[in-house]
């Protein structure tokens, strides 16, 4: 009777882990759905339904070595982006900040992506000595719905300053120029580009000091299979920011920007 039911418990515990087994199987990462802020160039933007920029030529690079299949996926608005991913619908998040209330769903990339220095954008002749951030007070400014510039800023913002949160680089571009808010503050490379194709150059100035000079992640849903990759990712995103590959595809990618959103010159009939 011992026996038969030590044959039955073992017989059990065997059937548990090839079931366990099957499952692991089953959940191993096959192939890497990614995505990203849609107006962040020249990180990344949306071009039709997919993502392109900077931060997806360094995660092709990456996937390509693995052998990894992989879709670039245009979801929508920025906040839909980091839905998706904390349901696990998508697997990896491509070059954001790391704050406390996304490391409850996302897995976040020891090695940064890059360099995000964050500057203040004014109107052309109504710049002002910028040093350190009580030099915003009394001003009024916006900043682009859903950006975070780090724990330490972000707090600031909501307990020192008078900013008002707006959808998108041309509304907040289009306040400023308008005189509606006295700065704007976003990405460096990020408010370039966009000054590059949108008219507005000349009517714009960069204050020489950043607001910070902080870096930029890649991350993985804690709800993927994929997060496998990981180690992988951090050796990889390493060695191409440090040799300079990195920073020489953001630049092809601020060209890219300007060359696809600059309108096609008429031809003579």
């Amino acid at each position: 009777m011992g026996g038969n039911l030590m044959n039955r418990v073992r017989y059990c515990c065997q059937l548990l882990i090839i079931v366990a087994c099957s499952q692991a199987l089953a959940a191993e990462c096959k192939r890497v759905v990614f995505s990203a802020h849609p107006n962040y160039p020249p990180y990344h933007w949306a071009e039709g339904d997919q993502i392109v920029g900077a931060s997806v030529d360094v995660a092709k690079i990456i996937l390509d070595e693995l052998g990894m299949p992989y879709e670039s996926r245009f979801v929508g608005p920025w906040k839909r982006v980091l839905l998706n991913a904390e349901k696990g619908e998508i697997d990896l998040v491509l070059a954001l900040k790391d704050v406390p209330d996304r490391r409850q769903y996302l897995e976040f990339t020891r090695s940064p992506f890059y360099e995000n220095p964050v500057a203040v954008f004014v109107p052309k002749g109504h710049e002002f000595e910028f040093k350190q951030w009580s030099d915003l007070k009394g001003r009024h400014g916006t900043l682009n719905l859903g950006d975070r510039h780090g724990e330490d800023f972000d707090l600031y913002v909501e307990n020192e300053l008078d900013v008002l949160r707006v959808a998108g680089l041309e509304g907040n571009f289009n306040a400023l120029v308008n005189e509606r808010s006295s700065y704007f503050i976003t990405g460096l490379y990020t408010g370039r580009a966009y000054l590059e194709t949108s008219g507005l150059k000349s009517k714009v100035s960069i204050l020489p000091n950043p607001v910070s000079t902080g870096v930029i992640h890649f991350a993985f849903s804690g709800k993927s299979p994929c997060l496998s990759l990981m180690s992988y990712f951090d050796k990889r995103l390493e060695e191409l920011r440090l040799s300079g590959e990195t920073g020489q595809l953001l630049e092809q990618n601020i060209e890219r920007w300007r060359l696809y959103f600059s309108p096609p010159l008429l031809q003579e009939e």
